[in-house]
C-alpha cells in the first residue's frame, strides 16, 4: 500500500491532525512550564544575591558571606537587603532577558526539552502509523477478496493478526467466504442437477408419448380397422397413459421430497399397520404370479415416522422384488425390533442385484442392464431412499447373484 493512498484515508488524516495538535501543545507547555521554573529560580538568584550583597555592604567577613550562601535569612533582613538593591535597580521584577545567567538557563532547557519530546512524538507518530498501515493494508486486501465473491473466486485471507477485533473479523469473513462458495457450488450442482433432472423427464415421456401418438394415428386412419384390433389398441393407449400418470405423479413427490417441500408428520405408531397398507394393493399382483408374500416379526413395534410416506417407501420395495422375482418366488417382509434400532427387512429369492449394480441402484431412472421389464421406469428405489433418510431413516442393500436380494429399512428407537 503506497503511502500517497494510505494518507488519502480519512482516519489517517484524522490521527495526523490529532498527532500535530497533541505536538504543538506539548511543545508550547514545555515552553511556559520551562519559563515560570527559570522565573522562579531567577526571583530565589535574585533573593540570594541580595542578601549576599547587603553583608557585602555592612563589611561582614568572608566566612559569614559564604555561611550565607545556603543559610535563609529573616523576612526583615530580605526586606531591608531587597530594598538596598533595589535602589541600584536590582529586583525581582528584573527582566529576565537582563539576567545572562538564568537567560541561558532557560534556553538551555528549551534546547534540550523541545526536540527530545518532539523526537518521542515523532517517533510514536511513525510507529502508529506502521501499524495502521498494516491495519489499512489488510482490510485492502479484506476488500479485494470480498469482491471476487461474487464471482465464486473467494479465497481465504491469511491474516497477520493473531487475536483481538481485526482477527475476528478476518475469521468472520473466511466463514462467511466458505459459505458463499458452497451457496455457489450448490447452485451450480442444482443448475447441473435441474438439467439432468429435466432430460430425464422428457427421456421417460418420449417413448409412450411416441407411442400414443402411434396409436392414435393408426385409430385415426384406419377407419374400418376391426373392433378386436381396435380394442387392443385402446388398451395400449390406457396402459402407456396410466404409466405416464404413474411417471408424473411420482416425478412430482421425488420433486417436493428433494425441495424440502413436504412436512413429514412423524409420530410413535404400529409398523405393521403401516406395512398392511403399504402391500395391500400389491398382493393381487403377487398372486396374479404365484408368489408367496409374507409379513412376520415383531409386528407390535412401533417406531417414529410418517405412515402415508413410509408405506410409499416400502409399496415400491416391495414392487421391484415382485417384479424382479420369477413365478412361484417367495418375498418376505420382516420386521426386527432391537433394543436401539427397529429394521424393516425386505427379502425376496429371485435372482439378485451384481455387485457392480448394486452400488447404482439407488439412482434415479437406473435400471439394471438386464432387466426386460418395459414398465420399470427405474424411479421406485430412488424415490423409496429419498422417503426413509427424510425422515432420519437408512437403507441398504444386501444381495448376492442367485441367492436373492434384501432391502433393509432401519430406524432408531
Amino acid at each position: 500500500m503506497n503511502l500517497r493512498r494510505f494518507y488519502t484515508n480519512p482516519e489517517v488524516k484524522r490521527i495526523t491532525f490529532k498527532f500535530i495538535i497533541i505536538l504543538l501543545l506539548g511543545t508550547v507547555s514545555i515552553f511556559l512550564l520551562s519559563l515560570t521554573i527559570v522565573k522562579s529560580i531567577n526571583k530565589i538568584l535574585v533573593n540570594q544575591n541580595a542578601i549576599v550583597l547587603a553583608e557585602t555592604l555592612e563589611n561582614k567577613q568572608p566566612k559569614d558571606l559564604i555561611r550565607n550562601f545556603y543559610t535563609v535569612k529573616s523576612k526583615d533582613e530580605l526586606s531591608k537587603a531587597k530594598a538596598l538593591l533595589k535602589s541600584y535597580g536590582y529586583d525581582e521584577e528584573l527582566a529576565l532577558e537582563s539576567n545572562d545567567i538564568t537567560y541561558g538557563f532557560f534556553k538551555e532547557i528549551l534546547m534540550a526539552f523541545i526536540p527530545i519530546y518532539i523526537f518521542f512524538v515523532v517517533i510514536l507518530y511513525l510507529l502508529f502509523m506502521r501499524e495502521m498501515k498494516n491495519v489499512f493494508s489488510q482490510i485492502q486486501k479484506i476488500v479485494k477478496e470480498t469482491n471476487t465473491m461474487s464471482d465464486g473466486k473467494y479465497v481465504r485471507i491469511e491474516g497477520r493478526f493473531e487475536e483481538g477485533e481485526m482477527a475476528m473479523l478476518i475469521s468472520s469473513l473466511n466463514y462467511m467466504g466458505d459459505r458463499v462458495n458452497n451457496s455457489i457450488e450448490l447452485l451450480k450442482e442444482e443448475r447441473e442437477y435441474l438439467k439432468d433432472f429435466l432430460s430425464d423427464i422428457s427421456h421417460q415421456l418420449k417413448t409412450p408419448l411416441a407411442s400414443l401418438i402411434m396409436f392414435n394415428d393408426l385409430l385415426r386412419e384406419n377407419e374400418n380397422m376391426p373392433y378386436d384390433d381396435r380394442v387392443n389398441f385402446l388398451n395400449k393407449c390406457e396402459e402407456q397413459l396410466g404409466r405416464m400418470e404413474w411417471l408424473i405423479m411420482n416425478l412430482l413427490k421425488v420433486g417436493r421430497l428433494e425441495a424440502g417441500a413436504i412436512n413429514f408428520r412423524v409420530e410413535n405408531q404400529s409398523i405393521e399397520e403401516t406395512i398392511n397398507i403399504a402391500v395391500s394393493s400389491l398382493k393381487a399382483t403377487a398372486k396374479n404370479r404365484n408368489q408367496c408374500l409374507t409379513i412376520v416379526g415383531d409386528l407390535d413395534s412401533k417406531i417414529k415416522h410418517d405412515r402415508e410416506w413410509l408405506a410409499e417407501a416400502i409399496s415400491n420395495i416391495v414392487k421391484n422384488a415382485i417384479e424382479h422375482t420369477g413365478e412361484n418366488g417367495e418375498i418376505i417382509v420382516k420386521v426386527d425390533r432391537g433394543k436401539l434400532i427397529t429394521k424393516i427387512y425386505i427379502n425376496d429369492n429371485g435372482p439378485g442385484i451384481p455387485k457392480d449394480m448394486q452400488t447404482k441402484i439407488f439412482q434415479r431412472f437406473y435400471k439394471g442392464e438386464n432387466s426386460v421389464n418395459p414398465k420399470s421406469i427405474g424411479i421406485g428405489l430412488s424415490l423409496a431412499k429419498t422417503i426413509v433418510e427424510e425422515q432420519r431413516g437408512e437403507i441398504k442393500l444386501i444381495s448376492e447373484e442367485g441367492k436373492g436380494s434384501s432391502f433393509i429399512i432401519s430406524f432408531i428407537n
